[in-house]
């Protein structure tokens, strides 16, 4: 029992000789050769904020510097400055004065001896600085060509500085004031544009540079393809509508009066359908890209009835007479076209294509059955079947002196 009390007592001894006490224990630090002045505590160089720092961590002549490992024990480095290796550097962020101890503790491999740890008190002050010149923005926004465009070049100081591009160039129809940051002006020409900004301080040293793009699109435009708005009751119907510029990704919409019945607007931006009226019909189309251009579309449909012939019968002509007998249609998109589908006429009689027109001197008595069609400008056709009826005057004649 006495032997287990010895034992606890030495190792609670063993665990107070390696204990850091700052002050306790005069440290093994080379304050000269760091360069700092004086003692309790070593003055070290003065800092400022935003600019690097940097001393060496030196020991006395006879320490063995392969095997020691720094740290502070108590207090604190400056906020921004830390122990890399064997140095005490880094950027200090904060102004103030810093009191520290700097320990010094040792390797326990078997080639590094065995030291008591150590420690000096060292003060480090910061000034402040100068702020860092910072310029923004991260990005730019898209232009569009003959459009006025503004960006106004942001910088964390306020203080009268130049700006300049150095490197790549800005659109066509952009400048840079070199007093405000200001890019502004009209794009000309559509493309993406790389360049850096740089922006200096007029009183100091301070300088900072940005990489940014413009993109300038070309304008967003909606218009109407050269196919005429018209079509007929119970024609199938197809019109596009013609949008370029912009980001080419388009959203579609009916935004005044009305369509066909029948007649929808696709997303693709078509008029689609099978109208079911007849009538004139105006409407107002718009479209918007994903950035937030708008162009819109104002036009009409008109929606004729389907072309049919009207005219039901002819009337009788007579041999050796001059005959003229018109066929009528109704509805249907002009000009319209005629043709004898089925004959024949009678021999002296002809069929006026363009008038519709049956005309001549018929030679021959008889019974003529016919059809006649009709075709208007959509293509749309109609047909409808007629009976000529041609009398013989002379034996009329003949028959009435008999009596």
């Amino acid at each position: 029992m006495r032997l287990s009390r010895i034992l606890l007592l030495a190792a609670l001894a063993l665990v107070a000789a390696i204990v850091v006490v700052p002050g306790a224990v005069a440290g093994n630090f080379d304050e000269q050769r760091m360069g700092c002045a004086g003692e309790d505590p070593a003055i070290c160089p003065t800092g400022t904020t935003g600019q690097p720092y940097s001393i060496p961590i030196e020991l006395l002549g006879d320490e063995d510097e392969q095997c020691a490992v720094y740290s502070v024990s108590s207090g604190s480095l400056p906020p921004g400055i830390g122990i890399n290796s064997d140095r005490i550097s880094g950027t200090p962020t904060q102004a103030g004065t810093y009191n520290f101890f700097l320990t010094v503790t040792y390797n326990r491999e078997a080639s590094c001896p065995f030291k008591n740890p150590s420690d000096d008190p060292f003060r480090i002050s910061i000034n402040e600085g100068l702020p860092k010149l910072t310029i923004g923005p991260e990005s730019a926004p898209v232009g569009t060509m003959s459009t006025p465009y503004s960006l106004q070049m942001t910088a964390s100081v306020s203080d009268a500085k130049t700006w300049s591009i150095v490197d790549g160039a800005l659109p066509a129809g952009l400048a840079l004031d070199a007093s405000s940051g200001l890019i502004s002006g009209t794009p000309t020409t559509a493309g993406t544009f790389g360049f850096t900004v740089r922006a200096a301080m007029n009183g100091d040293s301070r300088s900072d540079t940005k990489a940014l793009a413009i993109t300038v699109r070309s304008p967003l435009t909606l218009s109407r393809s050269t196919t005429p708005l018209v079509t007929e009751v119970g024609l199938e119907f197809h019109y596009a509508l013609v949008a370029a510029g912009g980001t080419e990704q388009y959203t579609w919409a009916l935004t005044g009066g009305t369509l066909p019945l029948g007649v929808v607007l696709l997303p693709t931006g078509e008029l689609s359908g099978v109208p079911q009226e007849s009538g004139r019909f105006p409407f107002a189309v718009s479209i918007t890209d994903t950035e937030g251009r708008v162009a819109a579309f104002s036009g009409r449909v008109l929606v004729a009835e389907t072309v049919t012939v009207f005219t039901t019968q002819l009337r009788a002509g007579k041999v050796g007479r001059p005959y003229r007998a018109r066929i009528r249609a109704l509805g249907g998109i002009k000009p319209v076209n005629w043709k004898l589908h089925r004959g024949p006429l009678p021999r002296g009689v002809r069929f006026d294509r363009t008038l519709g027109r049956l005309v001549g001197t018929p030679r021959r008595p008889g019974r003529y059955r016919i059809v006649l069609e009709v075709t208007d400008a959509l293509g749309v056709k109609d047909r409808a079947v007629f009976r000529l009826v041609v009398q013989d005057v002379e034996k009329k004649k003949k028959k009435s002196k008999r009596r």
